[in-house]
This record gives structure tokens, sequence and C-alpha cells, in this order.
């Protein structure tokens, strides 16, 4: 290793001091000369070397010439900045595990086309939605996915399959759910089929079934059970976290500047292998067991292409179509969009109206939003008197502008406005590949996993 130590990965020997890149003016050094730390194979055991990068893609680049089961990182420093890093998940773990549990602010990169196994992230906010059970939420829907796991793949999955992790607060239920026994191709695949499991749910409750028949949507899953899972947000299962390179959170870390790690839930029913027996290996195999593509070298990859109960070929009414192009197919839904945070950003943008339906169109990365009860039209200054408006964002340049039903507004659209920068950080953190260095600042942690 050169004369390089421990000390050169975390500072000092001190526990309260580790930090994995210097803080101060030396660090624009090290971020041009990212440490050159070599992988060194050993007969037992992972390789023990690791590599830091100021960039994701020259992380995910690097990874992608090891062969030895290394994985990219990233790590997120006091100050905000996040720095990127290759290593074997064991010897991560071993110095990650070292850190102050207050310092412990860590992701795994989830790059794009990599094999992943299936991964929800379900979550709400309690103060808004004091009604909601979350344990009962979380087992009914568990058993709705192992319900279509059985149905789309021939696969039967049990609840012991399932690794259930915790970072939940009175104020806020978080769980992180990892399916062990099911590897898809990438994380785009696993999306489709996490979004057709939702809106197979929505098109359920759409249909008027009424408590009092307390309809069934599988055996011992009735409509009740099911309207149990809406809170004011929608389906509690965040549909946005399949995104190109996704950032997860890691097993004992917690957001930056929030205590609350995420640990193994009370209620995990998942079995860890009987060689786990002291607290350092248990929690050393639950790591490695909550990674979400280490591990995933499967003979056979799941990929979900029958997703035609959710992705509708685009009307030629202008309910689908914002630019009078025909952009192909696209998610239709009258509850959410898979970017919940954009459709409420628009929801309070519009407000007093509100969002009549939603259509996402894939091949050009753009959302349509047709609002109800608020006609305003930039184009004529006032309210439409029968025509409505739409609203769409555009997910590559992440700004939004309006159009108008109207005929004579038909070749109208205001002044793209860029949305929201937390929003844009979340849905875009594949930009920060390509930032300078001096652009790789404090980003909000609220949009963090």
């Amino acid at each position: 290793m050169s004369g390089l130590t421990t000390k050169v990965f975390y500072g000092s020997s001190k526990r309260s001091s580790f930090h994995l890149i210097p803080s101060t003016s030396s660090s624009k050094k090290v971020r041009r000369e990212p440490c050159h730390l070599i992988n060194v194979k050993r007969l037992l055991g992972p390789p023990i070397g690791w590599k830091n990068f100021p960039r994701q893609q020259e992380a995910l680049d690097y990874a992608k010439t090891k062969s030895n089961g290394c994985m990219s990182f990233t790590y997120e420093q006091s100050n905000g900045q996040r720095y990127f890093m290759v290593a074997h998940p064991e010897t991560f773990w071993y110095y990650d595990s070292r850190k102050p549990p207050n310092e412990r602010h860590t992701y795994e990169i989830i790059p794009e086309n990599n094999p992943c196994k299936l991964y929800f992230d379900l979550e709400f906010n309690r103060n808004e939605n004091p009604e909601s059970n979350g344990i009962n939420m979380l087992e009914t829907f568990i058993k709705i996915v192992i319900m279509f796991i059985k149905q789309k793949f021939d696969i039967i999955c049990k609840e012991e399959d399932v690794l259930d992790l915790d970072s939940s607060t009175a104020e806020k239920f978080s769980h992180h759910l990892i399916f062990q026994s099911l590897v898809f191709s990438n994380n785009c695949q696993a999306g489709h089929f996490v979004r057709f499991i939702c809106s197979e749910i929505n098109k359920f409750l759409s249909e008027d079934h009424c408590l009092e028949d307390n309809g069934c949507f599988y055996s011992g899953i009735t409509t009740k059970d099911l309207i149990n899972l809406k809170t004011e947000q929608g389906l509690f299962c965040d549909e946005s976290v399949y995104s190109r390179n996704r950032h997860f959170r890691l097993f004992k870390s917690s957001k930056l500047k929030k205590n609350v790690p995420l640990v193994l839930s009370n209620i995990n029913k998942y079995k860890l292998p009987e060689m786990a027996h002291c607290e350092d290996c248990f929690d050393k195999q639950i790591f490695l067991k909550s990674l979400i593509t280490f591990g995933c070298d499967n003979d056979v990859l799941l990929n979900f292409t029958n997703i035609t109960s959710h992705i509708v070929s685009q009307s030629h009414g202008n309910q689908a179509h914002f630019d009078n192009n025909n952009q192909g197919t696209c998610h239709s839904s009258y509850t959410s969009s898979p970017f919940p945070k954009i459709d409420r950003f628009i929801s309070d943008l519009v407000f007093p109206g509100k969002i009549f339906k939603n259509h996402y169109f894939p091949s050009v990365n753009k959302l349509v939003y047709s609002i109800v009860k608020n006609r305003y039209c930039g184009n004529v200054k006032r309210q439409h008197k029968n025509n409505n408006v739409k609203y769409v964002v555009d997910l590559n340049e992440m700004y939004w502008y309006q159009k108008c039903y109207d005929p004579d507004c038909e070749q109208y659209r205001s002044n793209g406005t860029k949305l929201p920068d937390e929003i844009r950080f979340e849905y875009t953190n594949h930009i920060m590949d390509d930032l300078s260095d001096s652009q790789l600042v404090e980003v909000a942690d609220a949009v963090l996993l």
C-alpha cells in the first residue's frame, strides 16, 4: 500500500475526528489527484484496497474495470460535500463501521444497467396521516408484492426472504425492503415492476369498490386493506427511487445532520445464516445482504416488459399531446406519477386548482399535468371559460412551462421556469458527474434516502 495507512483514509486515529478527505484548502489537491490505492489481492478474504474519486462517473468507470466484487459508494462530509469511492463491500464496511454513528452518511450507488435486487422505499408523514398504521400497511404491501411475484414470474417468495430496515421517527414512518431472492437485470426494470404493482392497487381502488361489500383484491386482502395503504400524498411506496445511478442509504447510516440510522426492523422476518454469531459478524452480514447490487450474480435476471396495464399508447386527443408531436408511449395515471415530489410541487403551483391526470412520456422524459379548477392561461392573462390548461415538466432540463387546451392558444407555451433546487438535485443526481470541482457543493440532505 506504499506507506498509506488508515490514517490517510479517515484522518487521525481519534474516533471523534474521522474524515475521509480533508476539508481544508489541501483538499483541492486531493480532489485533483485522488488517492491511488491499489487493490491488493489476498489468498483469503476480499481485496483490501480502495480508491477515492471527486466525481461519480470516475468511480463508476473505475468499478467497471474490477472483477473482484468492488462497488461504488458515496459519502458525505460534515460540510455537505459528497465524495465517491470504489472498494470491496467488506473492506468498506470494516472502515465505515468504525466511524462514530453521527458521522456515517454513506450510500450505495446503484449503477444503471447493473443487476440489482428488488427494493422498496416505503414512507409517510405520521403527523399528516395520524390514522395510518405503518406496520399493518407494510405487512399488507409485502403480501401484495409476493402475490405479483408469483403471478408475473412464477417464483415463490416468502416473507422470510425480505430484509426489512427501519429509520422511522415519531414524525415519519420510513422502511427499506430488500427482496433477497429476486434479481432484475437493472433497477429500471425493477422500477417498471414496482410501478405496475402500484398502478394495479390504484386501478382497483378507482373502480369504486365499496367498503360495505369489502371487495377482495387478493386472498385475504380486501378493499379496506388497500385504502389503508393510501396517505395524503398517495401510496406510501416511493416510485422515484429507481432512477439512473441512484444513491441508496446504507445500513447503520443516517442522513446528513440527522442522527436516525437505518437499522434492522423490529418486525424483520428475514433470517441470516447461522454463521453470524457475534454482533460484529451479524451486522456485517446484514450490511452485505442490504446492498442492492452485491451478490447479484444469478444466472437468471428478471425483466418486466409486460406493463401494458399501466403504460398505454398515446391518445390522439389533446389530453395526451403537449407539443403537437407524437411522443410514443406514456404512463398515465389519475393518482401519482413516477415523480411524487414533482407532483406535489405542481399541486402547490396550481392551487386552488388540482391535478386531474398526469402523463409521463419516457421516450422524451417529460411529464404533462392536466389541471382542473384553475384555467388561468399566461397567453390571455386570465381564466379560460371552457378549456383547461396543462403544465409540462421537462425532466431533461428540469424546468416547467404552461400550455393550453384552448384551440386559440394551441401554439402558446409560457417561458420555462426552473424547478426548485431540491427537486432538481433529487432527479438529476447523475448530472453531478459532469460538474466541475467548484460546483460540488452542499446539497439538500432531505432529498437523500
